[in-house]
């Protein structure tokens, strides 16, 4: 059982790899143009929007197990972790209605939906936020492990 985790993580780090290389090395749409657009853009964005599908999902089921089997023995840890389900349906609300709407410029002759722009912005800035979170609080836990 412990395995599993393992293989799905070098799995999806296989195929990071894959997609990057694709990316990187894929070729240009139009060598010639003024802006350049790799090949595989398609296929980075969507393996961006599967990870981050797959890490959300994952970190609401962490929660809700966590709090289903601290319920009865520790009232107090089981709403921290069912704040921690609100708080990340929070970042993903507001970061998903503060994304910009605008239509790329870059993008010319296709159809930029609302959703997709919002998505795609939601997408950014939560992964921001939560890099930044993350940095402080190892920062934080290395400086109280420290003193």
């Amino acid at each position: 059982m412990n395995k599993i985790p393992q293989i799905a993580l070098i799995a999806m780090l296989a195929i990071s790899v894959i997609v990057a290389l694709l990316f990187f090395l894929g070729g240009d749409v139009n060598p010639d143009a003024e802006y350049v657009e790799p090949n595989n853009t398609g296929a980075l964005l969507t393996w961006a929007y599967i990870l981050i599908g797959l890490v959300c999902i994952v970190t609401v089921f962490a929660a809700l197990m966590g709090f289903i089997t601290k319920i009865s023995s520790d009232a107090k840890s089981a709403m921290i972790s069912l704040g921690g389900i609100v708080v990340l349906a929070l970042l993903l609300c507001i970061t998903y209605f503060s994304a910009d709407t605008t239509p790329l410029p870059l993008v010319e002759g296709t159809e930029q939906s609302t959703f997709d722009l919002r998505i795609s912005g939601m997408c950014i800035a939560s992964a921001f936020i939560l890099a930044g979170i993350a940095s402080f609080v190892s920062l934080f836990g290395f400086l109280a492990k420290r003193f």
